[in-house]
């Protein structure tokens, strides 16, 4: 309470039969520019418990009140299938937001995984 989020992350995501497709999205709510550094992993389970895992990262700079996709990614999607997605947003080696977005078998489709 009091403290003020200086970036919001979320993980978006569509299902279109067998493809989910993810997005992660930050939004700078500062007036000046920021130079941002994000990591987005994905672990995946299917029915037969075989995992798949995948990290991803970078920098990006956005202005002020500026909104920008960081990274997607389309992955193959059975059913039986569970997901676990974090987003982990830094500035200057200090986080300032993190989101999970975790789908079970029975998630159809949404929009994002916002805590």
């Amino acid at each position: 309470m009091g403290k003020k989020t200086t970036v919001d992350g979320q993980i978006l995501y569509e299902l279109k039969g067998d493809k989910l497709s993810l997005k992660a999205q930050c939004e700078n709510k500062t007036d000046k520019s920021l130079d941002l550094t994000y990591q987005l992993k994905i672990a995946q389970t299917d029915s037969g418990n075989n995992s798949v895992s995948n990290s991803q990262g970078g920098k990006k700079e956005l202005a002020a009140h500026e909104s920008k996709i960081l990274s997607s990614s389309t992955l193959s999607w059975r059913e039986g299938s569970s997901i676990t997605v974090t987003l982990n947003i830094y500035h200057k080696k200090k986080l300032l937001d993190s989101n999970t977005l975790t789908l079970p078998v029975e998630e159809e489709e949404g929009k994002s995984g916002k805590k």
